[in-house]
C-alpha cells in the first residue's frame, strides 16, 4: 500500500482488516471505546481458511476501486464494522446492543439500496428481508415479513421513539422481555451473525459458502475468500 497517499483509503483497509481478524484495530493513538478483545477472532463468527490477510486487503482495495465515485460507501462499511464491534462491548446494555446492531443492519440496507437503478422505498419492517433477498441470502425467521419482522420493527420504534425496550425503560429489560414467552434469546446473536455475512457480501463475495450459511447457530464458520 506504499503507493497510496489517501489516508482515508488506508484507514478503510485497517477497518476491513479489523473485521477479518475479528478484533479491533485502529490507526489512532487511543481509538478504543471502553473494552475490546486483544485476541483475534473474538468479534466475528468465522475463521479465514485457504486465504490470508493479504486477500482481505485486496478485497478492501477492490471495493475502494469499485466505489471510487461514492466515498460515502467506504465510510458506511467502516460504520457497520464499528457498530458491530460496539454491540459486543461487555458494558453495553441489551437495549444498546440491539440499537447498535439495528443501525448496522440499516447501514447495510443503505449500502445495497443506493446501488439499485431506482432507490427502493422499503419500510423498516421489511428492510432486512429485502436486503437478504436482493443479495440471495436466506431470510432469518425473525426478519421474515410473514413471521417476526413486524415485531422487530416494533422493538426498534419503541426504543428509538419512546425510550422503551420490551415495555420497560431502557436498561430494565433483556431482549424478549423479562418474562419471555418464547425463545428470543438468540435473536441478537443472529443479528450479529447476519451483519458479518452482509459485510462479506457487500465487500464483493455474495455467493460464497459463509455468506449463505445459517445464522441460527453458535458454530464458528469457515470463510474462504477465494471461493
Amino acid at each position: 500500500l506504499h503507493s497510496n497517499q489517501n489516508p482515508d483509503d488506508l484507514e478503510f483497509v485497517v477497518w476491513c482488516l479489523s473485521f477479518f481478524t475479528g478484533m479491533r484495530l485502529t490507526t489512532t493513538e487511543a481509538g478504543f471505546l471502553d473494552a475490546t478483545p486483544v485476541e483475534p477472532g473474538k468479534l466475528v463468527d468465522f475463521i479465514l481458511v485457504g486465504c490470508n490477510l493479504s486477500d482481505a486487503v485486496q478485497l478492501a482495495l477492490d471495493y475502494l476501486a469499485a466505489e471510487a465515485a461514492d466515498p460515502r460507501a467506504s465510510k458506511r462499511v467502516s460504520a457497520v464494522i464499528h457498530a458491530l464491534f460496539l454491540a459486543q462491548c461487555p458494558q453495553s446494555l441489551p437495549c444498546e446492543r440491539f440499537q447498535y446492531l439495528d443501525m448496522a443492519l440499516d447501514a447495510c440496507f443503505q449500502l445495497v439500496a443506493c446501488k439499485q437503478v431506482k432507490t427502493p422505498s422499503v419500510p423498516h419492517a421489511r428492510r432486512i428481508e429485502w436486503i437478504c433477498t436482493t443479495l440471495g441470502l436466506p431470510v432469518p425467521s425473525w426478519a421474515d415479513s410473514a413471521m417476526g419482522a413486524a415485531d422487530l420493527a416494533t422493538v426498534r420504534n419503541d426504543a428509538i421513539h419512546e425510550a422503551l425496550f420490551f415495555g420497560e425503560p431502557l436498561g430494565f429489560a433483556i431482549y424478549g422481555g423479562n418474562t419471555q414467552g418464547q425463545d428470543t434469546g438468540t435473536v441478537m446473536l443472529q443479528m450479529q451473525a447476519l451483519v458479518c455475512r452482509l459485510l462479506v457480501a457487500i465487500l464483493g463475495k455474495p455467493k460464497i459458502g459463509y455468506v449463505l450459511s445459517p445464522v441460527d447457530t453458535r458454530q464458528v464458520q469457515v470463510l474462504e475468500l477465494h471461493k
